[in-house]
C-alpha cells in the first residue's frame, strides 16, 4: 500500500496548489523536486500539479501527455481501487482531462474519459462536468438544472492541513461562473433577456465570495467586467459591452493570463466591428489571431475571428482578403463538424449556420482570381465576362428588389395584403372544386389566422390549422391545392416570407437581427431554412434585401 503523505508534505503540495496562480514558475520548480520524491503518493501530487502548470500555461499537448502517463502510473500502483486516495488522484486527473479536452473543442474526448472512469468513482463525481457537456451540444435546461444541482449538493470542506479558506471559496465561485456562462449560452438560442440577467447574478455573486477573501482582487474584478461585457454585447449594447471590456482592461494583472488577453481581444474586436470601428476590429482581430497560433485553444473563438475579419474586409471592399478569410472559415467550420455536440453556439451571436452562409455568400458574391502567367490572356478574358455577368445579375436583383417594395407598398393598400402579394410567383385563379360553404369557411378562417399572425409559431403545421378550423387535415389540404392552388408549405413560406419583407421596411432595429434570430421569429429552426426559403420566395438573399434597405434609408 502507497505510503499516505505527512503534514509537511500536505503543507507543501497546498503551497504549490497556491503558487500555480501567484506564482507559477516557482510552483513548477517545486512541483519538479516533489516529482522526485521517495514517496510514490507524494511524486503522484508533484506530477499533477506539473500537469496543472502546462495546463495554466495553454501547453496543453504537455498538459495532456503529462496526465495520461500520470493515470497510467497511478493504475499500476499498489494503490486500492476503492480507495478515497486512489478515488481523489483519478478524479483530480480526468477532471483536468476533461477540461483540457473541453476547451479544444474535443468534447468526444471529454466524454470518453469522463464515461471511462465513471463505475470507478462516486456517482456524482463529474455531475458537473455531465452538466457542462450538455451545455456544450444544446441541452441547456439539463445542463443548468445539473449544475445548479452540484453546486447545492457540493459540502463546503473543512479546512485541512496548509489549506486557505480563499482555495475552498475559488472551488464555488468557479461553479458560480460555470452557470453564469450555461445561461449566456442558452440566450444565445432563446434571446430572452432574463437570462441575461441570471448570468449576471451568478458572475456577480462569484466575484463577490472571491473579494470578500482578498482572491487576487485586479484578476477577479476584470474577470468579471469581461463576462459582463459579453453579456451586454449578446443584449446587443455593444458600446456598453466596450465600456466594460475597457474597464477591465485597465488591470494590467491579465496580461500575466495569454487565454485571458485573448478574450479580451476577441470581445473587443467583436464589438467595434458592430459599432462601425473597423480600423480597430481589424486591430484586435490580427492580434488574436496572432496570440492563437502560440495557444491552439478553441476553434470555435477562432472560427469567430475569422468571421469578423471576413466581414471587416467586405465593409473595406477588400475582395480578395474577405475571400480568404472566407475559405478559413469554411475550411474550420468542416472541421468544427466533426464534434460529435449537433448545436454549439458562440460567443455573441455567431453559430456555424450563420457563419457558413455568410462566407459562402461572400465567395459567391465576390470576383476573384488568381492569375496565371501562362493563362493571363483566358483569365483576362473570364474577369470581363465575370464583370459583365456580376453587373448584369446585381441589376437584376435591384429590380427584383424594387419590384418587392412596390408591391409591399401596394399591399398596405388592400384588405388581403398577404395572400395577394406576388413575390416571384403567379397565381393562378381559383378553382372551387369543393363545397361552396365549406371553401368560405376555410376562407374566413384563415384569414383570421393571418390577422393573429399565428403562422409565426414554429406549429403552424396543416395539423394545426385544421384542428384551428375544426376540419380535417384531408379537407385542408384539398382546398389548399384545388381552391388556392398551392400546397399548405407554399402558403406558410409566402405569409412568413412577407412578414420578414414588411418588417425589415418598417422597423430598421430588426435588420440588427441575426439571421439566427430572425428565422426564430417567425417560426424557422434554423438560419439556413430562412436563406432557402427567402430566396426561394424573392430570388434574393435576406443579407442583400437588407444591404439594400440601409442604403435605401
Amino acid at each position: 500500500m502507497a505510503q499516505g503523505l505527512s503534514e509537511s508534505e500536505i503543507k507543501i503540495t497546498r503551497r504549490i496548489q497556491e503558487n500555480l496562480i501567484a506564482a507559477p514558475e516557482k510552483a513548477h520548480a517545486e512541483a519538479l523536486e516533489v516529482s522526485h520524491s521517495k514517496n510514490e503518493l507524494f511524486r503522484f501530487y508533484g506530477n499533477y500539479y506539473i500537469a496543472n502548470y502546462y495546463y495554466n500555461k495553454s501547453d496543453y499537448t504537455s498538459s495532456r501527455k503529462q496526465l495520461l502517463s500520470l493515470i497510467s502510473n497511478i493504475e499500476k500502483s499498489n494503490i486500492p481501487k476503492s480507495s478515497k486516495v486512489y478515488q481523489d488522484l483519478i478524479g483530480m486527473c480526468v477532471n483536468k482531462l476533461f477540461y483540457l479536452y473541453k476547451n479544444l473543442g474535443e468534447y468526444d474526448s471529454a466524454l470518453f474519459y469522463l464515461d471511462k472512469y465513471k463505475k470507478q468513482l462516486p456517482e456524482n463525481r463529474f455531475n458537473e462536468q455531465y452538466g457542462l457537456i450538455k451545455v456544450a451540444m444544446g441541452d441547456y435546461v439539463n445542463g443548468i438544472a445539473l449544475l445548479k444541482r452540484e453546486l447545492k449538493t457540493s459540502p463546503h470542506l473543512k479546512l485541512g492541513v496548509g489549506e486557505k479558506k480563499a482555495m475552498n471559496k475559488k472551488l464555488f465561485a468557479d461553479k458560480y461562473n460555470f452557470i453564469g456562462e450555461a445561461y449566456q449560452q442558452y440566450f444565445i438560442q432563446t434571446k430572452k433577456p432574463i437570462l441575461l440577467d441570471s448570468a449576471n447574478y451568478h458572475f456577480t455573486i462569484a466575484a463577490k465570495m472571491l473579494l470578500q477573501e482578498h482572491f487576487y482582487p485586479d484578476y477577479t474584478k476584470a474577470l468579471l467586467y469581461m463576462r459582463e461585457a459579453k453579456s451586454a454585447a449578446l443584449a446587443g449594447d455593444y458600446h456598453q459591452s466596450l465600456a466594460l471590456y475597457r474597464k477591465g482592461k485597465k488591470f494590467q494583472v491579465i496580461q500575466e493570463h495569454v487565454r485571458t488577453v485573448q478574450m479580451f481581444d476577441l470581445g473587443m474586436a467583436d464589438c467595434f466591428y458592430h459599432v462601425k470601428q473597423i480600423d480597430s476590429a481589424f486591430y484586435y482581430g490580427e492580434r488574436f489571431i496572432k496570440s492563437y497560433e502560440q495557444t491552439k485553444v478553441s476553434n470555435e473563438n477562432l472560427l469567430m475571428a475569422y468571421n469578423i475579419m471576413t466581414q471587416c474586409y467586405n465593409e473595406k471592399k477588400d475582395t480578395k482578403n474577405a475571400y480568404r478569410y472566407a475559405q478559413k472559415s469554411l475550411a474550420l467550420i468542416q472541421s468544427v463538424e466533426g464534434i460529435k455536440s449537433k448545436s454549439l453556439n458562440f460567443l455573441h451571436n455567431y453559430d456555424l449556420a450563420v457563419i457558413k452562409a455568410e462566407s459562402n455568400q461572400i465567395i459567391a458574391s465576390k470576383n476573384y482570381f488568381k492569375f496565371s502567367l501562362f493563362s493571363i490572356l483566358v483569365v483576362l478574358g473570364i474577369v470581363i465576362f465575370s464583370f459583365y455577368y456580376y453587373y448584369k445579375n446585381q441589376k437584376e436583383k435591384h429590380n427584383q428588389f424594387l419590384k418587392i417594395i412596390q408591391n409591399l407598398k401596394e399591399s398596405k393598400q388592400t384588405e388581403n395584403a398577404q395572400a395577394e402579394l406576388k413575390i416571384a410567383i403567379t397565381d393562378a385563379q381559383p378553382k372551387a372544386l369543393l363545397d361552396e360553404e365549406l371553401v368560405e369557411k376555410l376562407a374566413s378562417g384563415l384569414k383570421k389566422l393571418e390577422q393573429k399572425e399565428a403562422y409565426l409559431d414554429p406549429n403552424f403545421k396543416l395539423a394545426f390549422v385544421a384542428k384551428k378550423l375544426n376540419t380535417n387535415t384531408a379537407y385542408l389540404s384539398q382546398y389548399f391545392n384545388q381552391v388556392m392552388q398551392k400546397s399548405f408549405s407554399e402558403y406558410t413560406q409566402e405569409l412568413r416570407i412577407h412578414y420578414v419583407l414588411q418588417k425589415l421596411v418598417d422597423a430598421p432595429y430588426f435588420r440588427k437581427y441575426t439571421l439566427q434570430a430572425i428565422a426564430e421569429e417567425v417560426g424557422y429552426k434554423d438560419a439556413n431554412t430562412l436563406v432557402r426559403v427567402f430566396k426561394k420566395q424573392t430570388g434574393l438573399s435576406p443579407n442583400y434585401y437588407i444591404e439594400k434597405l440601409e442604403n435605401k434609408n
